[in-house]
């Protein structure tokens, strides 16, 4: 049973202005037709397809599912018209028929906005002797093939002119025939940073450093730019967008590209391997951490992700329906994604049923899907420079420092976004009582005084290991920089268990409130690694070496006692503070122990005084979201109680019993007029007490939206 007590932060109160009514607030100036879509579709089209496609049942089945806007395939290396440019191939299938032309003129005779789907990636080998300085090259200055393979086709350099002249050239043509609303790129920018070694490439600073990252971005905006440029061309309200995604762990700099983008699409299409079933929604907040209210879209994809791959086979309902879900409820546009048309919609058409189930129910419910803003009260900081540059010791990422926290919080149910590491502003900040650093080694001395502000002015903070330990270039700083907030400082280096031994154990020195549930026990099962620190204040807990795991005769320490804190906690003002030197988030992704997982969320509720603006009771694993709405208020709960949680697809859900609801509305006490569930479409009774709102949802089989209205 997880439960938490409510109350909406002092914080968050005055930020609001003391007032929130339920009712819409007046109406906003219109807004651009990109800004207002729900729904996207897309087939994309194989070469092929442009002999048997029937684009009539096509573009029947997207207005059928409510979508307001197709994706259609222009590319760049398969022209699905007849383009008069040089090197851009026409379909072998073509012939004399205008495909892109049909599909366009199909999707707006059924009211639906039309985005032209290029591919600035890629060419063929057609086009190599004539401009040998368009291709990305290897060390030995041979040409680079995709991923794929695929004979004859090789890789773009986005440093040559083919980004700033052959790709324009096929967009103006575009825009110059056709009632397009939007262009797009696919494959680009490419957040694996591609390494190129063509005469413009090896002139710059190496790939992988901190210079070459800074020039890539540079690039890239420059060119996204160029192209948002050429969309408007064709009107003010067309826009350009490009093929985002990669979570916490893209090498782009996400706040940068934000600044030049209206619509951020993450091609996030489903899971491979062995990874949480939380990736879309955890994207979705991600993305909401730059975007700031413009549309975000997540690709789902109908097809089978996943290794071993089938790109044409439908993939479980449950895992498309459970992604199209996280998508909904973080705040994202549901894209829904199918590859090829042969005859007809494809050989499987399985995927189109489940498509049309969850989208037509979401088109039904599309003012609880209209969000003004998140309520949540606990940040936890994106730091990209440390998720591109820190190497961590040991096995793993420095993604599994992000995922611990994140599972952590999950697990105890709060409601969270992520803040990204260049809007630590009080204007981003002041709505969350409590900030989490993971591991965010790289810090600026700027980023570290804005955590000290936030801290002075009353926020928790909690952080690890080595969170700003080093500048923002990378360079280990001689003590900590965020030392003095937290009253503590480097004492040694980083050590680690090694070989056959235990881990570290942290031991309990004296009674804490962040120790609750800890019985029967002198200590705890420890970190992983840590960083040695010395500290003033008398430790709550204290480290404990490794010792020999094997053989059982030697498996003690004769060093029971040491006076190395394992926690540090200070309180300053209203402001509570907590620093785990060893990596704790790290820690509990990769052992799933008991112990990092109470020690975390302890501290999380010690340093927010029972403020939580959401309490959700009950069994299981629960993902939530708080929206304010233009219908009201929509609380999210994602059920992630599955035991294909960590593996590649859901194959059905697994159903979880009441859950009850306790929701302090925001500002004022405007009476609700009902509670509605969404995903079981029926009412729920409700009491309201002054701002406390609370119901009990009787089920949730994969996903419910609780509309408070």
């Amino acid at each position: 049973m997880k439960t938490h007590t409510v109350d909406f932060s002092r914080r968050e109160f005055i930020a609001l202005g003391g007032a929130v009514a339920l009712a819409p607030s007046a109406a906003a100036p219109s807004k651009p037709w990109h800004q207002t879509v729900r729904r996207i579709g897309q087939v994309n089209f194989s070469e092929h397809d442009v002999v048997d496609a029937d684009v009539e049942a096509w573009a029947n089945y997207w207005a059928d599912v409510k979508v307001d806007a197709v994706q259609i395939n222009v590319t760049g290396m398969i022209a699905f018209y007849p383009t008069q440019i040089p090197f851009h191939k026409r379909s072998r299938y073509l012939n004399n028929r205008d495909f892109f032309g049909e599909c366009c003129r199909a999707a707006k005779k059924r009211g639906i906005r039309v985005i032209g789907r290029f591919s600035p990636d890629l060419q063929w080998e057609d086009a190599l002797e004539a401009h040998p300085e368009w291709f990305l090259r290897d060390r030995d200055g041979k040409p680079v093939p995709p991923f794929s393979r695929t004979p004859g086709l090789y890789q773009t350099c986005m440093f040559s002119p083919y980004y700033f002249e052959q790709t324009p050239a096929i967009m103006r043509e575009v825009n110059a025939r056709y009632d397009v609303d939007g262009l797009y790129a696919n494959g680009w920018p490419n957040w694996h940073m591609p390494v190129c070694y063509c005469n413009v490439c090896r002139n710059l600073p190496k790939p992988g450093s901190m210079e070459y990252h800074e020039r890539f971005m540079a690039r890239a905006i420059e060119i996204w730019t160029l192209y948002d440029k050429i969309a408007k061309e064709k009107s003010p309200d067309n826009l350009f967008f490009g093929n985002l995604g990669g979570g916490y762990r893209t090498g782009l700099n996400i706040k940068q590209l934000a600044e030049k983008c209206d619509w951020f699409n993450a091609d996030n299409q489903g899971r491979t391997g062995a990874s949480p079933a939380w990736g879309a929604s955890q994207q979705g907040r991600v993305a909401q951490s730059v975007m700031k209210g413009r549309t975000i879209t997540n690709v789902t994809g109908a097809w089978s992700t996943g290794n071993p791959m089938w790109r044409n086979a439908t993939k479980s309902p449950a895992e498309a329906e459970m992604w199209m879900a996280q998508t909904a409820a973080s705040g994202m546009v549901i894209w829904y994604h199918w590859l090829g048309a042969q005859t007809g919609l494809g050989e499987d058409r399985r995927w189109q049923q489940t498509g049309r189930n969850f989208l037509q129910w979401h088109a039904r419910h599309n003012p609880h899907f209209i969000n003004r803003r998140s309520i949540a009260n606990v940040g936890l900081v994106l730091g990209q420079r440390t998720q591109t540059f820190y190497r961590p010791p040991g096995e793993g990422t420095a993604g599994d420092y992000v995922e611990g926290y994140y599972a952590a919080l999950l697990d105890s149910r709060h409601t969270f976004e992520f803040v990204h590491e260049d809007d630590l502003v009080p204007e981003s900040l002041r709505k969350f009582d409590a900030l989490i650093l993971p591991n965010v080694a790289l810090m600026s001395d700027a980023q570290c005084r804005q955590i000290e502000a936030y801290a002075a002015a009353g926020g928790s903070v909690m952080a690890d290991f080595e969170t700003s330990l080093f500048d923002e270039r990378g360079r280990e700083r001689a003590d900590f920089g965020l030392a003095r907030l937290f009253g503590m400082s480097k004492a040694g280096g980083r050590v680690g268990s090694r070989g056959f031994e235990n881990s570290f154990y942290a031991r309990i020195e004296r009674p804490h409130e962040i120790l609750r549930g800890f019985t029967e026990t002198n200590w705890t099962a420890g970190c992983e690694w840590r960083v040695q620190v010395k500290s003033d204040a008398p430790p709550v807990m204290t480290a404990v070496g490794p010792y020999p795991a094997y053989p059982t005769e030697v498996v003690y320490t004769e060093k029971m006692h040491t006076t190395e804190p394992a926690l540090v906690l200070r309180e300053i003002g209203p402001s509570r503070l907590v620093y785990f030197p060893g990596d704790i988030g790290r820690t509990f992704w990769r052992s799933g122990h008991q112990d990092p997982l109470r020690l975390i969320t302890n501290s999380l509720d010690w340093m927010l005084r029972g403020r939580h603006p959401l309490t959700v009771s009950g069994d299981g694993l629960v993902e939530l979201f708080a929206w304010e709405t233009s219908a009201g208020f929509a609380i999210h709960l994602l059920n992630m109680n599955n035991p294909a949680l960590h593996r590649a697809t859901i194959q059905r859900h697994s159903p979880i019993g009441s859950q009850r609801v306790r929701f302090e509305l925001p500002g004022g006490a405007a009476p609700v007029k009902r509670v509605r569930l969404l995903r079981s479409e029926q009412p729920v009774g409700f009491t309201q007490k002054g701002r406390t709102v609370e119901f009990t949802i009787p089920k949730v089989i994969d996903y419910e939206v609780a509309a408070i209205e």
